[in-house]
């Protein structure tokens, strides 16, 4: 993997005050634990209560690698008593299936689809719909539970939301979903009514041929219902002068990189490369002539992670908004967009955190901890994952010498916690006893959760939407966060104050898209927050060394320049040669 040395931050050399250094403290813990309201607050403050100020000054505070962080904290008498029996009680915590819970909804989705039938009204699809996820989000796997729909409660709720996404017009989700209700164990031998609804589906996507096919099949088995097979042929045949396309969007990938991809920068433009200075460090910077509107950077993900207040509204995978969730089959926690993201994120991350999500969540860990974390599940071995997390931390920024004891306490805790539960999740295989003792692989999974919660810190991007208002494009629109993510190559931009590019996301990829024309070797910068339109100079700079631990040194901070609030209204533009006075 090529990994970026990532943002270079300046160095600071003056004096800091006693409320930044506090600021900076509270900004360090907000990269830990989001919730104050969490376990994992009181397992901190426990531990640290139990060791003391003067060990963890004197002792912890001198290590000098994470590696001995994270021993001391299994091995040293002062501490690891409470830290190995907290951990001890870690056990699996999550939202598990319940088919009850999923036939009821799936009564009220049917009847408000007959409700549509008969009264010809969109909202009562629309309820309908909301009825049916409920129904396939709570049911659990074939055979499961025998009491309630034979154990075929998954299969049945596929099927219902089916016939309620083709009254809807929409062709594609429901052949998916028919395919999941077949496959989940939906009795289809010499089902009529089958195989009339995959026709159906089939036409609404314009596949006539299969269409066709599954209407003689349904044909073939109707005996005395071929009525309804007539009719739908009537309804084909009505509707080829007004057909419709489908409501719901494929998952766009982003706009192509102008000039093409760098072939030494992964998924950014050829228009710009990566240079280094000795005051600067590396960054991005323009090779050749960059025009407005040029995309320099449209990048995937080393790893990025949904908010969990968002796992009802977004796929946990591609992180694109849910319309017709498909359920992970254990847990009823989260979701995905199509039974492809399902199926991706369980062969691969989802087996070894499913269990556990509601214990994250109960801990108030922050979205860095769960990208942690998934650095190591996403991996197909743990060698590859401490690979990728050794490159990590030797190339991205850190600012390792200006931690404190107790940040790297807390952040020694929580690689702790995440490694525990890899163990109960068998990350590492089968465990001869349930005592938690590391094994040495173990350590090095812990020390490498370590690294990577110092990494991230100041290398990940928050992943965001914009939110429309109903009545305009632009005007009441919004900003939702959504997430976090890690970039290899976005992680060389710099900050200024008055960013040269717009940033945006198409699902988990990082979109750049220069706003102002550059000059071959110009810096090409981005921004991490603070803004000078909105925030005073005091103010950004006072968030950036609490953040990012640098001072800006940027034209908008030499120069001080004003908000748009403190803008005299006189101010006067030069734009293409012709004067504008700003009222």
């Amino acid at each position: 993997m090529n990994i970026s040395t990532g943002r270079h931050y300046f160095p600071l050399y003056r004096k800091i005050s006693t409320m930044d250094r506090n600021y900076e403290k509270i900004c360090g813990a907000r990269t830990i634990q989001s919730d104050k309201k969490g376990f994992f607050n009181k397992f901190y403050i426990e531990t640290k209560q139990t060791c003391g100020e003067k060990w963890l000054q004197n002792c912890f505070g001198q290590s000098k690698s994470n590696q001995a962080r994270i021993l001391s904290m299994f091995n040293d008498p002062e501490i690891c008593d409470t830290v190995l029996r907290i951990l001890e009680n870690v056990q699996p915590v999550y939202k598990q299936k319940d088919a009850l819970f999923s036939a009821q909804n799936r009564m009220d989705a049917e009847k408000y689809y007959i409700l549509s039938a008969n009264t010809n009204k969109q909202e009562n699809l629309a309820q309908a719909l909301v009825f049916a996820n409920l129904a396939v989000t709570r049911a659990p796997a074939k055979g499961v539970n025998k009491q309630i729909d034979g154990g075929f409660s998954l299969a049945m709720a596929f099927r219902t939301r089916a016939a309620i996404l083709l009254a809807m017009d929409e062709g594609k989700v429901a052949l998916s979903d028919l395919k999941l209700a077949a496959s989940f164990g939906l009795d289809t031998h010499k089902n009529v009514d089958y195989y009339i609804q995959l026709a159906k589906a089939y036409e609404l996507i314009d596949e006539m041929p299969r269409a066709e096919i599954s209407l003689k099949i349904a044909e073939k088995f109707a005996g005395g219902k071929k009525h309804t097979i007539e009719v739908c042929r009537e309804e084909w045949a009505s509707k080829k002068s007004e057909k419709k396309q489908p409501k719901l969007k494929l998952i766009d990938k982003g706009p192509l990189l102008t000039n093409g991809e760098n072939p030494d920068l992964k998924g950014a433009s050829q228009l710009v490369k990566l240079v280094e200075s000795k005051e600067k460090g590396r960054f991005i910077a323009a090779q050749n002539e960059v025009r407005t509107g040029d995309v320099i950077l449209n990048e995937k993900p080393i790893a990025a992670c949904l908010l969990p207040s968002f796992y009802g509204g977004f796929c946990c995978h591609c992180l694109e908004k849910l319309v017709t969730p498909v359920p992970c089959s254990n847990c009823s926690g989260l979701a995905f967009c199509s039974a492809q993201c399902m199926v991706e994120a369980c062969k691969s991350y989802h087996r070894f955190e499913c269990q556990f999500m509601d214990l994250f969540i109960g801990s108030g860990m922050s979205i860095l901890c769960y990208i942690a974390l998934r650095i190591f599940t996403q991996a197909p071995n743990v060698e590859s994952a401490l690979k990728t997390s050794d490159l990590l931390y030797k190339n991205l920024c850190t600012h390792e010498d200006s931690r404190q004891a107790d940040d790297y306490l807390q952040r020694s805790l929580m690689a702790g916690f995440l490694m525990r539960c890899l163990q109960r999740a068998q990350y590492f295989g089968p465990r001869k006893t349930e005592g938690f003792i590391p094994t040495a692989i173990e350590i090095k999974v812990c020390t490498g959760l370590l690294g990577l919660l110092q990494v991230l810190q100041y290398n990940a991007h928050e992943i965001y939407q914009t939110v429309k208002s109903v009545d305009h494009i632009f005007d009441g629109s919004k900003i939702m966060y959504i997430g976090a993510g890690l970039y290899n190559t976005g992680a060389y931009f710099n900050h200024e104050c008055w960013p040269t590019v717009a940033r945006y996301f198409v699902g988990k990829n990082l979109i750049l898209t220069a706003t102002k024309p550059h000059h071959p070797n110009e810096v090409i910068a981005e921004n991490y927050g603070p803004i000078f339109t909105k925030m005073n100079l005091k103010d950004r700079q006072r968030s950036l060394r609490g953040r990012y631990l640098f001072d800006c040194n940027c034209m908008a901070c030499q120069e001080n320049w004003p908000t748009l609030q403190k803008l005299d209204k006189q101010v006067r533009f030069w734009m293409q040669k012709v004067l504008y006075f700003v009222n």
